[in-house]
């Protein structure tokens, strides 16, 4: 009996790994793109399409691009520094976070769009960071901590101010900056997870968070495609709102009147809108700074992730406002 409960176990577990698998090939499939210098990335199935900014070859011309810098020990430790060529000033600094799942994904998928912002002004160090399931919770966040640790000793040679710090990332990558800015903004979880900031919260300006999820209570409950086996792959857990460390996750537990100036948009379509709309709650409850932009009842039918689609208006809109953004609060 006991040896037969045993091999139920290790199939079950055959089955849920060769899922993770599967999973992890389709999103790498459609997120990644094959060259690092590709202007355009192709999206998870259901969101919306990645395309470059109309200017992107004007943005090529102006943008300096530093590639795969390794900024810690951790596996798949490599970041990307796009800066302005003819800076004059120094400049406020992003860290950049890339969603996939927490199981694909990349920096180079992102680099466009990461280039838009440095044109705008700014320093920013686009991320990599070792992906689920072969790397758990809390390793992102970890290694997150480590880029900026690594950008407090080498942004000012690219014109950086550390003084001026963001933090922003989409989809999982927004949930990853969340809690790193709950992390530098709220003592107490900082205790709880033993980690030490890389930075003070008087240098961390703002958030940037798109298309994110950030209570994993009701996450479930979107209906996001897959969201079970990512949250398991990341968590090791199954279900993985039985991780011992769930809580640590959900940045609504987090919130303090010291958390930063947040940006957060997301599109009507998404079934993270929820996920948003509280946050925004529980942010403006705490007399916290919120720009946001939502898309309610408009109709537009925009995706998970649309604010990459910088072919569209809609996306160049929220993009401008995104620069607006970061101009008031990065002064």
């Amino acid at each position: 009996m006991g040896t037969q409960t045993g091999r139920q176990k290790r199939k079950k577990w055959i089955v849920f790994f060769t899922l993770i698998a599967l999973l992890f090939a389709v999103v790498v499939f459609e997120e990644i793109t094959s060259s690092p210098d590709a202007s355009a990335s192709i999206q998870i199935s259901g969101s919306a399409a990645f395309s470059p900014p109309p200017d992107i070859h004007e943005i090529n011309e102006r943008v300096k691009v530093v590639k795969n810098l390794v900024y810690s020990d951790s596996k798949n430790s490599l970041l990307d520094i796009y800066h302005p060529k003819d800076a004059s000033a120094s400049m406020p600094v992003i860290l950049w976070i890339h969603g996939g799942g927490y199981v694909g994904g990349s920096k180079d998928s992102r680099q466009d769009y990461a280039m838009a912002l440095a044109d705008a002004g700014y320093v920013v160090a686009n991320i990599d960071y070792a992906l689920a399931p072969a790397s758990l919770y809390p390793g992102p966040v970890l290694q997150a901590n480590q880029a900026l640790a690594f950008m407090q000793l080498h942004a000012a040679e690219y014109g950086g101010d550390m003084e001026r710090v963001f933090v922003g990332g989409d989809s999982a990558g927004a949930q990853i900056a969340s809690q790193v800015a709950a992390l530098i903004s709220n003592v107490e979880l900082a205790k709880t997870m033993a980690i030490q900031p890389a930075i003070a919260n008087s240098q961390l300006q703002g958030a940037l968070l798109l298309c994110g999820l950030y209570n994993l209570d009701t996450v479930r409950a979107t209906a996001f495609p897959n969201i079970d086996l990512f949250l398991t792959a990341y968590t090791g857990a199954e279900p993985f709102e039985s991780f011992p460390r769930i809580d640590e996750l959900s940045t609504v537990q987090h919130i303090s009147p010291n958390f930063p100036p947040v940006f957060i948009t997301v599109g009507d379509a998404d079934p993270f809108v929820s996920q948003s709309a509280e946050l925004v709650e529980l942010l403006q409850a705490n007399e916290v700074q919120v720009s946001s932009v939502f898309f309610e009842s408009t109709q537009k039918n925009l995706k998970h992730e649309y604010q990459y689609d910088l072919s569209t208006e809609d996306a160049q809109s929220t993009l401008e406002k995104t620069l607006q953004f970061l101009f008031v609060h990065g002064k």
